[in-house]
């Protein structure tokens, strides 16, 4: 596939690098002579310096003969201009990143908020920040899920959970877990390590599991593996896109929401618009402000703001006042790992969250998502069977799965089921797969026609 990348911040680096590694064709542009050295050094793929909106750069760069371009400098006028010309100038298909919140209405419809397809007529408009707000609004309902991914419309959850020191579960086989029905899990995080357990494996304090259920059982498997409930008093650090959109997701579900913004006028405005919830303006770097703003009775803390170190040491300082839980926006997805390691319980990438929606557009016909998980090591699939593909030869229980690959749910004809042994995949099923990355050529044989 030729694709076309403008943009090389965190986001169109990710994106080029998976797609380059996969053996596409990529062609890197950017106006920055040291990301487009930095790109060349790194990769092994085309690069062009230029401005991504202007039409020389795009007839350049080969817009018109591009199966897909991605737009996805940090600039959203830049982004959807370049998306627009080069869908005018002939390219299959284009898709821009945005990260304000002024164009979340220009379309109301069916699509869901931070996700549009055919917006302006291009393919796929994603909102990064919105989306992140999403994913926290998950967590922040769930019962002591660190991160949670949606699948199959929101009918099927991955949650991933931390096990405590007194986990009814630890040093007990999977075989002999009585997990709530249509729930399962997936993989587990030991010393940095991930990998896919097996019915002799035990749990162990510290492990981070990822569980896998349908939308309603996950509170149950949840209880089961740890002690938490849906927050009840949540503050947020910053009231830009995310907190403000984070902030009325939790106050229309009847959560108490305090914002604290650092900037006075953004605060004010916030607090004009903001129907259910405080804001007030401060420094959450400050104890003092913590303190005076009772942030250690809150059952759940995030730092949203554009600082990755004022974020870090905001949820640290929450951290140390008391709140249970606390999650940081991290901006700079490598670093993600060390925020862990200092503490923090949650970080989140908008950058990350925006890539993985991208890179959709670039995978297999029968793959319609990808999710990663960890550090990249590991990936969630939403993939199709096709007619006499292995996977539907026989139940899951008679079939020889590649080593590091797990299914995990399957969406048919007869709706939503979590698999077992005993469930026997048919063509046309979308099934929900987790696989260490380095499986992916495995996970494409086995959902194909006629290749075993």
């Amino acid at each position: 596939m030729n694709v076309v990348i403008i943009g090389m911040g965190g986001v169109g680096f990710h994106v080029a690098k998976t797609l380059a590694r996969g053996g596409h064709e990529v062609l890197a542009v950017d106006l920055d002579p040291r990301r487009i050295s930095h790109t060349a050094e790194r990769l092994d793929v085309a690069t062009l310096r230029g401005y991504g909106a202007n039409p020389r750069t795009l007839a350049l760069a080969g817009v018109d003969k591009a199966d897909l371009v991605v737009c996805s400098t940090n600039s959203d006028e830049v982004n959807l201009i370049a998306a627009l010309a080069s869908k005018q100038l002939g390219a299959t298909r284009t898709v821009a990143r945005l990260q304000s919140g002024e164009y979340e209405d220009t379309e109301p419809g069916e699509d869901e908020e931070g996700l549009h397809y055919g917006m302006f007529g291009i393919d796929m408009v994603v909102n990064s920040h919105i989306l992140a707000a999403d994913e926290m609004f998950d967590i922040a309902r769930s019962h002591g899920a660190l991160d949670v991914h949606m699948f199959a419309n929101n009918r099927v959850e991955l949650a991933e959970v931390e096990l405590p020191k007194d986990s009814a579960v630890l040093g007990v086989p999977l075989k002999d877990l009585r997990l709530p029905e249509q729930t399962r899990v997936g993989a587990v995080i030991r010393d940095g390590r991930l990998f896919m357990p097996r019915g002799r494996d035990a749990l162990e304090s510290g492990d981070r599991v990822y569980l896998f259920g349908q939308t309603g059982r996950m509170n149950a498997i949840e209880d089961l593996f740890v002690h938490g409930n849906s927050a009840q008093r949540v503050v947020i650090y910053g009231g830009n896109v995310i907190g403000e959109h984070l902030s009325r997701q939790l106050a229309k579900v009847g959560v108490e929401v305090l914002v604290i913004e650092p900037d006075r006028d953004r605060a004010q405005r916030l607090a004009k618009t903001l129907v259910r919830g405080n804001v007030v303006h401060g420094d959450c770097t400050d104890i003092d402000k913590l303190r005076e703003e009772a942030v250690g009775r809150a059952d759940l803390y995030f730092a949203v703001t554009e600082d990755d170190e004022n974020n870090m040491m905001s949820a640290l300082l929450a951290k140390r006042l008391g709140t249970p839980r606390v999650c940081s926006v991290v901006h700079r997805p490598a670093y993600i790992a060390i925020y862990r390691e200092l503490g923090l319980d949650m970080a989140i990438s908008p950058r990350q969250v925006a890539a993985d929606h991208i890179l959709r557009y670039s995978n297999p016909a029968q793959i319609e998502s990808v999710i990663h998980l960890g550090e990249g090591d590991a990936e969630v699939l939403e993939v199709v069977a096709a007619l006499e593909s292995p996977i539907t030869e026989a139940p899951l229980r008679n079939l020889t799965m590649p080593e590091g690959v797990t299914i995990g749910g399957i969406i048919g004809s007869d709706g939503v089921q979590i698999a077992n042994g005993d469930t026997h995949v048919e063509p046309g099923d979308t099934v929900i797969v987790m696989a260490m990355s380095k499986r992916r050529k495995s996970v494409t044989k086995l959902f194909k026609r006629g290749l075993f």
